[in-house]
């Protein structure tokens, strides 16, 4: 680490070609990591758990469908090589996602991490300059809790309910759109090809964020390390408070129940709308007849 970032006092953003890149996968405690990079004074930190508006807004997610669509080649060379997917604004784009695109999705951010790490090479590469931390664990217990956070709801009954039936009446599609793009990444179709390739595809996304970091950029770090080595590489004093420990997972499972239950609640409204708006209007006009009758 130089001398400049060792005595940083104003956290600079990633658009201003400072900031970190949180490149350790989802499910590896990056959402308590950005609780400490909160703490140690970078405001702005993007994390998934923050982006819920993408679950009842089909807008909000539209740049991370741009951002997917550029830079996963297996979604339009194998899962939609007929036509773009049901998330995607029309007509599909064709221009390429670099620097001027990725400086208006994360560029006002100090940091970014959870989804971020899905695009680690194109980050690393758009922000040459960033610092990188790298959160890792075990990748047998990675595997476990991917499958039982996101995976196995996305891929169950509520989420087989949700992205065939519900959304489609709804017009939104975040839930086919994270099965898709986790699918993208993995470059599988199905979820037993997903589930065959866990801890692969979590070594080589390590291994490549490796290759393409300088030593002096990169810091390798498992929750529990506590605050000295995450300080010590951004220059930081060691607060006085217990690093940041946050169940992320149990907080994830309950957005995404919740976004599928607000969905599915919005499906049944457009079924069955019309007919109780004609109940309510029926029942106000027993109602207002009742009351003539009684009064005059």
């Amino acid at each position: 680490m130089d001398s400049d970032n060792k005595h940083e006092t104003t956290p600079t953003t990633l658009g201003e070609d400072g900031g970190i890149l949180c490149l350790g996968l989802f499910r590896t405690g990056t959402y308590s990591m950005a609780k400490a990079l909160n703490e140690l004074g970078f405001a702005r930190v993007l994390h998934g758990m923050d982006m819920r508006d993408g679950l009842r807004d089909d807008a909000a997610i539209q740049p991370w469908a741009r951002a997917a669509w550029a830079n996963m080649p297996f979604l339009h060379r194998v899962l939609y090589r007929d036509a773009p997917p049901s998330w995607l604004a029309r007509p599909a784009p064709t221009e390429p996602f670099e620097r001027p695109e990725w400086d208006a999705l994360v560029g006002s951010y100090h940091s970014v991490t959870d989804v971020a790490s899905l695009y680690a090479p194109q980050l690393i590469e758009a922000y040459p300059k960033a610092r990188v931390v790298l959160c890792y664990r075990d990748p047998d217990a990675w595997a476990v809790s991917l499958d039982t956070t996101v995976v196995g709801i996305v891929t169950g009954w509520e989420g087989l309910l949700v992205r065939r039936w519900a959304e489609p009446l709804t017009g939104t599609f975040a839930f086919t759109q994270l099965w898709d793009v986790l699918r993208g990444w993995f470059e599988v179709e199905t979820v037993e090809e997903m589930r065959a390739i866990y801890k692969k595809r979590y070594r080589v996304h390590y291994d490549a964020v490796r290759a393409l970091v300088p030593p002096e950029r990169l810091l390798e770090y498992r929750l529990g390390d506590g605050w000295g080595p995450l300080c010590d590489f951004l220059g930081k004093p060691v607060p006085d408070i217990p690093f940041p420990k946050v169940n992320e997972g149990k907080g994830l499972r309950l957005l995404l129940r919740i976004g599928m239950a607000f969905t599915t609640l919005h499906a049944l409204w457009v079924v069955f709308r019309y007919p109780i708006i004609v109940a309510m209007v029926w029942l106000l006009a027993k109602a207002g007849e009742h009351f003539w009758k009684y009064y005059l």
